[in-house]
């Protein structure tokens, strides 16, 4: 295997392996100024953004510092504090989901699944995994201002994780964090899932 591959392997494998361990207690409910739907969607697609590039730019260090089997406990490790921090940091609630998950605790909910059924068909339909975004803004619990979901494509690499054929080294220590692993058997181009946002009402 091309070893300069491996961290940009498990920085796919991170995206959708970890949920974070814990979440922010959502604001009391609150009237908004006549722009907080806009400031809430853009708090959303804000902290997807640094959610990402976070997990990234740690990986990559991880990888420097121990080598690529040592960054496999990674998801387990470093990226749920991250994540927590990334909610903290932007008073929402996130993570990944798909309809095959790695880490069980990644299992959809039921408003989630349905936005990645209408995602999975407007694929099949042709349209891109990365261009699929969904705004909810009505029928919300108390609590809730807005969600928000936005597509996951399988990139070539991700499929050395994520695909038909992943190397038994790779292959092994997957198994050995994530025995229910159901992530596998992807090819470029598909949908591999969804990163989702929950922005508390009253957090502008």
């Amino acid at each position: 295997m091309n070893r300069h591959l491996l961290p940009i392997i498990l920085a796919a494998t991170v995206l959708m392996a970890c949920q974070p361990a814990t979440d922010p207690t959502p604001a009391e409910p609150q009237v908004g100024p006549p722009d907080a739907d806009e400031a809430s969607l853009a708090r959303a697609e804000a902290a997807i953004g640094e959610l990402g590039m976070r997990l990234r730019a740690a990986l990559q260090g991880r990888m420097q510092a121990e080598g690529p089997l040592g960054a496999i406990d990674f998801c387990t490790v470093q990226a749920p504090v991250i994540a927590s921090e990334v909610m903290q940091a932007h008073g929402v609630r996130l993570g990944r989901t798909s309809e095959r998950v790695r880490n069980p605790a990644n299992a959809a909910t039921e408003w989630q699944a349905a936005v990645l059924r209408d995602f999975a068909a407007n694929v099949a339909a042709g349209e891109a995994p990365e261009a699929q975004r969904a705004v909810l803004r009505d029928g919300l619990p108390d609590g809730v201002a807005l969600r928000f979901m936005r597509g996951i494509r399988v990139e070539a690499p991700c499929t050395l994780c994520h695909g038909r054929e992943i190397d038994p080294g790779i292959a092994k220590a997957i198994a050995a964090n994530y025995p229910d692993d159901a992530a596998t058997g992807y090819r470029e181009g598909e949908l591999r899932g969804a990163f989702w946002v929950e922005v508390p009402a009253g957090i502008h």
